[in-house]
């Protein structure tokens, strides 16, 4: 997974399928005031999705993202905005980790997939000055 080249994505929507773990994810961006979708990473068994979307109309965007590791794979994911966290988004269970780093704002994503997530990291740029 990868930003589109040459431009700085801002995330719109994160869908995620899972089945006991994290089997697909995908990521919408806007770019230029307009939505781009993005490609579906990883296998989408279409029986169980979850969406979480950004506001933008009140500047929300990712601070975090906490992830849940096991057995090679990434079983669940907690998105954390500048005003709301997520819900659990497949399984709580495995080793943690986060994506964060204070004082950025995640603006897009990488990583990779077998045959379900297998990592997940993050692309960052400063948070704006508060107005």
């Amino acid at each position: 997974m990868s930003t589109p080249s040459g431009s700085n994505p801002l995330p719109m929507a994160d869908k995620l399928e899972a089945k006991g773990r994290i089997a697909s994810i995908k990521f919408d961006y806007v770019k230029n005031g307009q939505p781009k979708a993005g490609s579906t990473h990883g296998v989408s068994y279409h029986n169980f999705t979850e969406w979480f979307d950004l506001n933008h109309t009140c500047d929300e965007h990712i601070l975090s993202v906490k992830c849940y590791y096991d057995d090679g794979e990434i079983q669940g994911l907690v998105i954390k905005t500048n005003i709301r966290t997520s819900a659990y988004m497949g399984y709580n269970i495995g080793t943690t980790f986060t994506l964060e780093v204070k004082g950025k704002k995640i603006v897009g994503f990488h990583g990779s997939f077998d045959k379900n997530l297998t990592s997940l990291g993050a692309y960052f740029a400063p948070l704006s000055p508060a107005k």
